[in-house]
């Protein structure tokens, strides 16, 4: 029995005079026993600016169809718990879909899945005498670049079981760093021969591991992964180190006397989410002591708030085997930031922004209210309590079609470099919004025929890692791609047969492939079609 559910966007297309007679069928099976997959889900999308989906699951003989469709543009995909995730016509998940063309009252039923086995890494967690550690969260780490420094950036995770086994599943091909993290609160005791009375016992804590068994992130092996393999015995052995503590005092601005509520943050790579530890407001003093933490490098954040206004510093500090010396912390109070939106170009009078916020830049969280302000009906805005440091902006909504024309403070261009905030930063933040944004439109091709292929616009090298500028499309079955709201500027126009998004974090990534980039210059509006070859993917 083939069981389908159509969306109601096709239904409507079921007009009573004649019904479209299209169809799309086919079987899922498994890729090593070639036997049908029974229950996969199956996913039958329209390829449009809005798709529709409609779903289907397959039968006792791996079956699926689709009926009553209409002529049109359509990709499949299938899941199924158990199974990788299957595109029709893509190899790699950095290839784009293959589009089926469905002709009118054209039977379409040749469709095959050969689903894998989900990829996974799998491996045990024990204590330095061999016992298996419950509760310890691993996690994988893919190499990368973050505001384009290279470090490792976080992603799948889970947590060990009872007998200190994890697995983690439907894992992405790539190379991977494996790191074990203790529950940071995981206290334990060393047995002692001998112990002097009323001596105090020296507490000891599990310090974070990465694959093989080393402390430092920069250390750590690259597991590669292929797709359908499970990666097992990635195990872990971890120590119990001595635990210390970090004496920290909050150097208030001289002025400042009266303080109701202080708090000091420490965050490292032993800590996956930091430690807060709060003071309250009985004297003597600003010092704050964070006990029993495991040794390391930490980002101490601290805060204070006088008459409801909000002080703010940050500090490195690494904290050795002995504990630490007092680490100062001086604050400053945070600013009330004022600006005003503006917007230019056909239309512009009637668009009207609603709001700006700020996020953090430098990767210090922030844990206090939301810094955003409405824009008033003459444009203006003030966000109150914006602490020292680098923010990101964000002001909206854009109008359909426009951009971001440029965004200032004072005579700082801060739509291209951060922008930093000090307590002492009085200049005004000056945000104008264009209407029309550049149009690209082209066509990729591969020994002169129509190549479907992942475009990228690379904004030109000043501006290479200013990722806002970035715009990515997929070119279709006849190498068509048109690419919209693009800031006006100079851009290298690239085609690749495979394409990680990621990868343009790493300020170097498209140096290779400079030569085959197509040089832009891009106005308002429409802009002239271009022609580009498609970048095989394995060649640099």
């Amino acid at each position: 029995m083939h069981l389908s559910l159509f969306t109601a966007a096709i239904c409507c297309l079921m007009v009573a005079q004649a019904q479209p007679a299209g169809v799309i069928a086919g079987s899922v099976v498994d890729a090593n026993s070639n036997k049908p997959v029974r229950r996969a889900n199956v996913v039958l999308s329209t390829v449009e600016a809005r798709p529709q989906d409609a779903l289907a699951w397959t039968d006792g003989d791996g079956r699926f169809s689709f009926g009553y469709l209409p002529a049109g543009s359509y990709q499949l995909r299938v899941s199924k718990d158990g199974y990788q995730a299957a595109i029709y016509g893509t190899e790699t998940p950095r290839r784009p879909a293959s589009i089926i063309q469905l002709a009118n009252d054209e039977v379409r039923n040749d469709f095959i899945f050969r689903l894998k086995p989900p990829t996974s890494i799998s491996g045990v967690v024990l204590d330095e005498d061999g016992d298996p550690l419950a509760g310890v969260e691993v996690t994988l780490m893919t190499p990368g670049f973050e505001r384009h420094k290279r470090k490792l950036l976080r992603g799948a995770r889970t947590t060990t079981d009872s007998n200190g086994r994890y697995r983690l599943t439907a894992v992405a091909p790539g190379r991977y760093a494996v790191l074990a993290t203790p529950l940071f609160f995981r206290r334990a005791l060393k047995m002692q021969p001998e112990v002097t009375p009323g001596q105090l016992q020296q507490q000891y804590s599990y310090g974070i591991q990465y694959y093989p068994g080393v402390d430092l992130g920069e250390s750590a092996g690259l597991v590669p992964v292929q797709p359908g393999h499970e990666i097992s015995r990635i195990d872990f052995r971890l120590a119990l180190r001595p635990s210390v503590s970090l004496q920290a005092k909050i150097v208030m601005p001289f002025e400042v006397a009266d303080i109701r509520e202080r708090s000091v943050t420490a965050i490292g790579e032993q800590l996956t989410n930091g430690m807060n530890m709060w003071t309250g407001p009985s004297p003597p003093g600003l010092s704050v002591q964070i006990s029993q933490i495991p040794a390391g490098s930490y980002l101490l954040i601290a805060q204070a708030f006088v008459d409801g206004k909000r002080y703010r510093g940050v500090q490195t500090a690494y904290i050795g085997p002995d504990g630490s010396s007092e680490i100062a912390i001086p604050v400053e109070p945070g600013i009330d930031l004022e600006g005003n939106v503006s917007v230019e170009g056909p239309g512009a009078e009637k668009v009207v922004a609603s709001t700006v916020s700020l996020v953090p830049g430098d990767g210090i969280p922030w844990n206090g209210p939301p810094l955003r302000a409405s824009v008033n009906k003459d444009g203006s805005f003030k966000i109150a309590g914006v602490p020292p440091g680098v923010w990101d902006i964000d002001a909206g909504p854009i109008p359909n079609g426009g951009y971001v024309k440029s965004m200032r403070l004072g005579d700082q261009d801060v739509l291209t470099e951060e922008m930093a905030i000090r307590s002492s930063t009085t200049a005004p933040l000056k945000i104008v919004l264009g209407t029309l944004a550049a149009i690209l439109e082209g066509t990729v091709t591969q020994q002169d025929q129509p190549a479907r292929a992942v475009v990228v616009l690379a904004p030109e090298s000043k501006l290479r890692d200013v990722i806002g500028f970035y715009r990515f499309a997929v070119a279709d079955d006849k190498g068509h791609f048109e690419i919209k709201s693009v800031n006006p500027g100079r851009y290298q126009l690239y085609a690749f047969e495979e394409f990680d998004r990621q990868s343009i974090q790493d300020p170097d990534f498209l140096k290779p492939f400079e030569s085959a980039g197509v040089a832009v210059t891009l106005r308002e509006g429409q802009n002239e079609t271009q022609k580009i070859s498609m970048i095989r993917a394995g060649v640099h």
